[in-house]
């Protein structure tokens, strides 16, 4: 493969991240994709084989790169306490891209949350954290983050402050922080609710 291939490849694929983004893969064509990245359809089929074939690689692509940012907040974070992490437009984007891909059904993006919540359940395993249902808790952490990624333009709205923006993401991260280091209720009463529901249970 030449690097005039890679770079056409590279082209389709932020072309069809965008327009997956924007619209969803349903409502996007290879004709779509193809005008939008200046290329033939025939180009995104020798390269991707279909569309599904193209999500697949956008998917690969979008997560790894998630994850290599999040591994370098974390070197940062651990090596200077103060560090706040960056988001740039291009972060900002494939997160938008994940929580897109999240509410289409995406095969690669529904692995992906499980893997988030298999690795979340191993670190309070590993941690030694006492709580009922580690994995419930896993789950619904994943989702809250996963949330915040989906509706990441209407809370930044409801903040006044601009979509897609890093000061955006700052701010809706640190809320997130504040809410998991101080929780609103009180262990009595998430330990009513767990009775509560598991009378429920028992009655069913």
């Amino acid at each position: 493969m030449n690097a005039e291939d890679l770079t056409a490849r590279a082209r389709i694929r932020d072309a069809a991240i965008d327009l997956f983004t924007e619209r969803g893969m349903e409502k996007t064509s290879i004709l779509d994709i193809a005008r939008e990245a200046g290329v033939s359809g025939g180009l995104i089929r020798h390269h991707f084989g279909s569309k599904e074939g193209l999500r697949q690689a956008c998917d690969t692509y979008v997560f790894d790169e998630l994850v290599k940012f999040k591994e370098e907040v974390l070197a940062k974070g651990a090596a200077n306490p103060g560090f706040l992490p960056s988001f740039d437009a291009r972060q900002l984007r494939y997160r938008r891209y994940l929580g897109r891909a999240l509410i289409d059904g995406s095969e690669a993006a529904a692995a992906q949350f499980t893997e988030i919540v298999d690795s979340t359940e191993r670190y309070f395993r590993e941690e030694g954290l006492e709580m009922p249902d580690p994995r419930g808790v896993a789950a619904a952490l994943a989702a809250m983050t996963g949330g915040l990624m989906i509706l990441q333009d209407h809370v930044a709205r409801a903040l006044g402050e601009e979509p897609g923006t890093n000061e955006a993401m700052l701010r809706m991260s640190a809320a997130a922080g504040h809410l998991f280091l101080n929780p609103l209720a009180t262990s009595e009463v998430l330990e009513k609710a767990r009775e509560a529901l598991a009378a429920y249970q028992r009655e069913e």
